[in-house]
This record gives C-alpha cells, structure tokens and sequence, in this order.
C-alpha cells in the first residue's frame, strides 16, 4: 500500500484540497498521523488499497467525502468526564469567579469544541449548583461551540440515551433532565443559558469578555503552529 504521510506529496496536498472545498475546514495543521490513520480506517472500510484509488473515488463522491470529514473531528465526551476536572469547577474555580463578580454582572463561559454538548451541559450544571438562589438574578451566558454543524445541532436539543447518563447522579437526573419517548433531554432552564454556534478555532474570532475557557481533547490533534495561535486568541478572549 502506498504510504499516506509525506507532507508535501502530491497525493495529501489533493487530499487537503478535497476536504477544505468541501467543508470549509483547512486540515493543513491537524496532526499528520491522526489524519491518517483516519483515511486508512474509510479505506479499509472502502476496501481500497491505494491511497491514489481512493482519492478517485473521494472526487466523485460527496457523501464519502462527508463521512471522511466527520471521522476526522473526533468526537468523544461524556457528561462530567473525568469527575477531578469538575470537583475542581465546583469547589475551586466557580467560587473564584463568583466571589469577584458584581451583582448584575453576566457571567460568560466558553466550551470550544463542545462535540455534542456533554461538557457544556456539565459546567452549566455545575454553575447552577455553585449559585443556589442567585441563579435566577445572574445573567449567565454559556457559549459551546463546535466545527461540526451536525454535532453542534445534536447538542442544541440536549436529548440523550439513558446510558448517556451513567456518571450523572440520580440528584442531577431528577433536577436537571425530562424523560423524552425513552431518552433523557436536558431541561429548559439548563439549555437556555447554553448558546451552541459552529465555529472554527483555526480562522473565526473567538468570544470575548469571558470568565472561563473549557477547553478539552481539541489541542491535542493539532500541530504546534496551530496550538500557539489558539491559545493567543483564548488569551485574548
């Protein structure tokens, strides 16, 4: 089979071009390695050989394209994944923020790369907790945003399955989530001081004027030269 890395072989640059006319998305900076192994997975699935084949096949067919694209923004979250990071949100962080806020102040969050919406729902939970009674009087404008538009739809609704719901606790079900035709969505009051928008990292100008950045499991699939030019704009925001 013919190797898929060599940056400048004209092979990538054609397949660069093919994803970025039909996504909008410039891959050029995404790790190398991951894009591959992601190619080799739809080929295998294709059962394609070579890389020269595939790309044939690729300019002829729109939805093989699209299934590619989606494979390559790796989705993967789950509601309060990894329960230190949140412990630490409810005890140390939000308290940090909320005791320097004015009455009447908005607070302002932003979950970059939100996939389907779990890690903003979790924060926006978290942060009704840490504000009790104050919660109705506080302005609270959660910003989520993703480069995929489907999952960033799929996140507007708020519905998931029940096993979605594993590490959530029976307190955080009953409050915070409806039962909907066997799936559990997120209620009103949690969904309606979340905004979820597509957005680029790479190219769109980021929110500003906030208290926090949840960023998670975005970074890491992107070059250096990228990393550094995000982490600018989170500084500015």
């Amino acid at each position: 089979a013919e190797p898929l890395l060599p940056a400048r072989d004209e092979a990538w640059m054609l397949l660069l071009k093919l994803l970025r006319d039909a996504s909008g998305v410039d891959f050029t900076f995404y790790k190398k390695p991951t894009i591959s192994r992601r190619v080799a997975r739809r080929m295998a699935l294709k059962k394609v050989e070579r890389l020269s084949e595939y790309l044939k096949y690729l300019q002829g067919n729109r939805e093989e394209l699209d299934a590619l694209h989606q494979d390559l923004l790796i989705h993967v979250t789950s509601f309060f994944r990894e329960p230190d990071v949140f412990r630490a949100l409810r005890n140390k962080i939000l308290p940090q923020i909320l005791a320097r806020k004015p009455a009447g102040d908005p607070i302002r969050i932003w979950v970059p790369g939100c996939s389907s919406g779990e890690e903003a729902y979790s924060i926006a939970i978290c942060l009704l907790e840490s504000l009790g009674d104050r919660a109705a009087s506080t302005p609270i404008q959660i910003f989520a945003s993703d480069i995929s538009e489907k999952t960033v739809d799929r996140a507007r609704g708020g519905v998931y399955p029940k096993h979605a719901l594993k590490d959530v606790s029976k307190e955080r079900v009953r409050r915070f989530f409806s039962q909907v035709n066997g799936n559990y969505q997120i209620k009103s009051s949690v969904r309606d001081i979340c905004t979820f928008a597509r957005h680029d990292l790479a190219k769109d100008p980021p929110f500003s004027r906030l208290d926090l950045i949840s960023c998670r499991n975005v970074l890491i699939y992107l070059e250096p030269v990228l990393q550094k030019k995000i982490l600018a704009s989170f500084r500015y925001a």
